[in-house]
């Protein structure tokens, strides 16, 4: 027996020695000219049923080849490699860095441009449990993704209720996101369409390599000239949107065989007015880039633009607005001035971004992109400004027929408004006669005794906020390929942003100068000439265009970060786990002594410190090559943003007492499928943030006063299900779905601080405020869309959406929902009163229909091609996209409607039509 045994071992050892030498492994890495890897491409071993797709990392592997000589081709259709000849003898192979020549396809990884794989791709892959089954592609195209962008944007739909500070944002590898309050200002590339279309996006908490991301993902805007698709494009559009005309030329060369890559884009946009009369819209946008390829090794690149603008803003109003002026697009920031339209709020934007890059392959599996880039320049807006005279707002709740007395008044009123366009509009001509008629003298200007002036002081000035910004930012990543199945990444980004913010006489309107007093401090602090002053350092200071006044300080924000990751692909799972550390410190800088804070406006404050950090991991099951589920999890602190993180940065150095960081805690469950007619995802997820602040001001009607409002100790939970669905009837019919189902709601009761602005008096410290199960505001939490799409096999395509909105809710005030807001009001005996002062209002649910269709045409060397998009179809002009409650209230009547709450309506029929020559 024993003897058996031991023929029987002898006999599986040379049967398993025996097949090791008939079954060898083949892998490689799929890399493009610059030895990016390409993520997504089918690879096969022709005259066999083995077939897999490269990873993320570009790598792929064949398991148990029998000995033979073998063809390794690429079965993708645009992403090709010559065919590899193979001999596979005792050795595994290595193939290295197998280069693939792109054309409408694109790199991944660091890399500049989102992955292009089809489904039939991903559905050639066998169900052969001997094969490494392919991952999911985090930067592939996402079918819910693309809804919420294309169909669901005009409705102000956010995913998952986030803010733009929870995506990271790169433009080259520059990190663009605002320190001070992690806003994306998106006109400073606007109009760069042609150069902007390679991004990688990443979703939500799911892996890259160029970043730790954010709660919404991270994306990266590849703007390298030899990343430029080969080209000369020629563009025209019309509009009655934002603009009405674009024209856009743009040239790239591609790297070219002398190691020089050149790429530049040019356009314009003009409206003398939007599809809101009185925005006029008027930008330049130009791009410039330039590559150089030094050796396999070595690359530089340079890349300047910028997108200047000035565009007319339209405002929110109350309801009795728009009934009056007949329509749902009153606009009450116009007038005309000598027969022309004339705007008082103004965007004014120019903040051009330079950029340098090096990317160093300091071998096969390892490479160093490093970004030094610099954002500077203008971003503005105007507004009117009044010193003792009446209030010039044409909308203004004084002037409304609800605040007259009397019915037969109420209707009198009402007529003139209904009647007299100009009585609904800005009136400049008043303005400018007030100013030509107001004659002063001020005695002692800029504190010089003896000296006098007399002249036309302005009762009206048109003046320019502005929030001009510095951002300096060194950014470099190291992608590393361990193992054909381990990845590490990390890097290391050091940002300074110094945010400039002050305001700038712009229109003295007539007049010879403004005197720079406070309005309030006029009646708060009557002979106290000293409190009057917004800036000691130049008392009775009388103020000509071009001058800075009212307020002058500098933010200065710094954040050193740093982020590793490793990233495991296995048979079966892809895991990966990642860690952060920030470390940000910030203070303000006064330029002015202002009269009520003399001890604490001028020069620098404190500064503040902050260290957070973060960790996330995630895992995805591969059930094969069709079907995965994947979970991931992620808990950070993120320090306050200094905008909001002191009391009144305008006039004082004073930081909010108990500044923390805020806690997010996040996860998300996700199922992924991709079968042979649909394909899709459907996802869990829940987010909870903890230690919020928010920092308003407003004038406080029963204090009388203006007053800044500090909300702290703020908690929000946000949770729902997106399901997303792609499905293929035919080559030329296909649907396309998506469903985000969302609950976004106050988890706790916050504490609000009131103080007086222009003292340091403390009104009210730890008032709760009773908001706990209140939503979220400024976003749909339900949203979906269904389309159908027809692909003609001559060149022209059509789609039709529905979309549909709901569960949006109005921005509160915060004060109403206190004890005093509600005092002497029982809900039991006037239950009407009591809840229309805490109710949160909902808006209405609204239905919107797109129709999008496109035809292009070869000629020659000539490729043209036109497209149309018609949003709203239907022309529904009652759409409400968002609101809020203003922040006035009147706590001796209680009455709501007193200050009701202010909307914003959502375009009616508008569309755009697009034409480009590409050559």
């Amino acid at each position: 027996m024993i003897g058996r045994q031991k023929s029987l071992l002898v006999i599986i050892f040379l049967m398993i020695n025996i097949s090791l030498s008939f079954s060898q492994q083949i892998k490689g890495r799929v890399v493009n000219d610059e030895k990016v890897p390409i993520a997504g491409i089918v690879v096969s071993i022709e005259g066999t049923n083995k077939q897999v797709t490269t990873n993320a990392s570009g790598n792929f592997k064949f398991y148990n080849v029998k000995k033979g000589s073998y063809s390794i081709v690429s079965l993708d259709d645009q992403i090709k490699f010559e065919p590899i000849i193979v001999k596979v003898d005792d050795d595994n192979i290595n193939l290295g860095d197998v280069t693939a020549k792109e054309s409408t396809a694109q790199a991944t990884g660091t890399g500049d441009d989102i992955a292009v794989v089809s489904i039939e791709d991903l559905q050639q892959i066998t169900d052969d449990n001997a094969q490494s089954v392919s991952s999911v592609l985090s930067s592939s195209r996402d079918p819910f993704e693309e809804a919420a962008a294309f169909n669901l944007g005009t409705g102000r739909f956010r995913a998952r209720g986030y803010n733009n500070e929870d995506t990271e944002t790169f433009i080259n590898g520059m990190a663009i996101n605002d320190l001070d309050d992690g806003r994306l200002l998106f006109n400073s590339w606007g109009g760069l369409n042609d150069v902007t279309r390679a991004q990688t996006n990443i979703l939500s908490l799911r892996n890259n390599e160029f970043s730790f991301g954010g709660l919404r993902g991270a994306t990266f805007i590849g703007m390298r000239a030899s990343s430029q698709r080969v080209q000369t494009r020629l563009s025209y559009s019309n509009s009655n949107r934002s603009f009405a005309h674009r024209v856009m030329l743009t040239k790239s060369t591609g790297m070219q065989d002398n190691g020089w890559a050149y790429s530049f884009s040019v356009s314009k946009r003009w409206a003398n007015s939007g599809y809101i009369k009185g925005t006029h819209f008027d930008s330049y946008s130009y791009y410039a880039a330039v590559d150089r390829k030094f050796n396999d090794k070595h690359s530089l690149s340079f890349m300047v633009l910028g997108a200047p603008l000035r565009r007319g803003k339209t405002t929110a109003a109350v309801q009795e607005m728009y009934d009056i002026a007949g329509n749902n697009y009153y606009n009450a920031n116009w007038g005309y001035q000598n027969g022309v339209v004339r705007n008082s709020r103004e965007d004014r934007i120019d903040q051009p971004i330079l950029s340098l890059r090096h990317d160093f392959n300091i071998s096969k599996s390892t490479k160093l992109m490093t970004t030094i880039g610099y954002q500077f320049g203008k971003n503005g807006n105007t507004r009117l400004n009044f010193y003792r005279a009446a209030d010039p707002r044409p909308d203004y709740y004084k002037r409304l027929p609800s605040a007259q007395d009397g019915e037969e008044t109420k209707a009198q009123v009402y007529q003139y408004l209904a009647n007299n366009e100009a009585a609904r509009q800005v009136n400049w001509d008043a303005m400018y006669d007030a100013n030509r008629n107001r004659i002063e003298t001020f005695s002692n200007v800029d504190g010089i005794e003896g000296n006098t002036v007399t002249g036309k002081s302005s009762a009206y000035v048109l003046e320019e906020q502005r929030f001009d910004s510095k951002k300096i930012n060194l950014n470099t990543v190291l992608n590393s390929t361990l193992s054909s199945n381990l990845a590490f990444s990390a890097g290391i980004n050091l940002l300074h942003e110094y945010n400039h913010n002050f305001k700038v006489m712009d229109d003295l309107m007539g007049g010879d100068f403004f005197a720079d007093f406070d309005n309030f401090a006029v009646r708060d602090f009557p002979g106290n000439a000293n409190a009057l002053q917004n800036d000691l350092n130049r008392p009775n200071r009388l103020v000509k265009e071009g001058d800075i006044y009212g307020y002058d300080y500098n933010l200065n924000t710094s954040s050193y970060k740093t982020w590793a990751q490793l990233a495991v692909s296995g048979n079966k799972n892809d895991a990966f786990i990642a860690v952060q550390s920030d470390y940000v410190s910030f203070y303000r800088e006064g330029h002015m002594r202002n009269g009520r804070f003399p001890d604490n406006s001028y020069g620098k404050s404190d500064v503040n410190n902050f260290l957070t950090y973060a960790i996330k991991l995630g895992d995805t099951y591969k059930l094969n090559g069709r079907n995965y589920l994947y979970a991931s999890a992620e808990y950070k602190t993120r320090a306050p943003f200094s905008r909001f993180a002191y009391t009144s940065a305008r006039i004082r150095n004073e930081a909010i007492t108990g500044l923390t960081t805020e806690k997010i805690t996040a996860a998300e469950v996700g199922y992924i499928f991709k079968w042979q007619k649909l394909r899709g995802r459907v996802t869990a997820y829940s987010t909870q943030f903890d230690d919020q602040i928010e920092n308003t001001s407003f004038f406080h009607d029963d204090l009388f006063t203006f007053v800044n409002y500090i909300t702290s100790d703020i908690s929000k939970r946000h949770s729902g299900i997106e399901l997303g669905l792609n499905a293929t009837l035919n080559p030329r019919i296909s649907f396309e779905a998506a469903l985000a189902l969302g609950q976004y709601v106050y988890t706790n009761r916050p504490l609000a601080q009131i103080t007086q602005d222009n003292s340091s008096k403390v009104i009210s410290a730890g008032k709760t405020i009773y908001i706990k199960n209140f939503y979220v505001p400024g976003t749909p939490q339900t949203a979906g869309t269904f389309g159908v799409n027809y692909n003609s096999p001559k060149f022209w395509w059509l789609n039709f959406n529905l979309n549909y909105f709901d569960k949006n809710y109005v921005d509160i005030n915060p004060d109403r929902r206190t004890a005093e807001a509600v005092d002497l009001v029982d809900k039991n005996e006037d239950p009407t009163k009591f809840y229309s002062i805490i109710d949160q209002e909902k808006l209405p649910a609204a239905f919107t229909v797109d129709m999008f269709a496109g035809k292009s045409w070869k000629i020659k060397k000539y490729l043209l091609a036109a497209n149309l998009s018609v949003g709203n179809l239907l022309n529904n002009q009652k759409f409400i996209t968002s609101g809020f409650e203003q922040g006035r209230y009147d706590y001796n009547t209680k009455e709501v409607s007193k200050f009701p709450n202010k909307y914003w309506y959502g375009f009616g029929r508008n569309y755009s039509l697009n034409i480009n020559l590409s050559f």
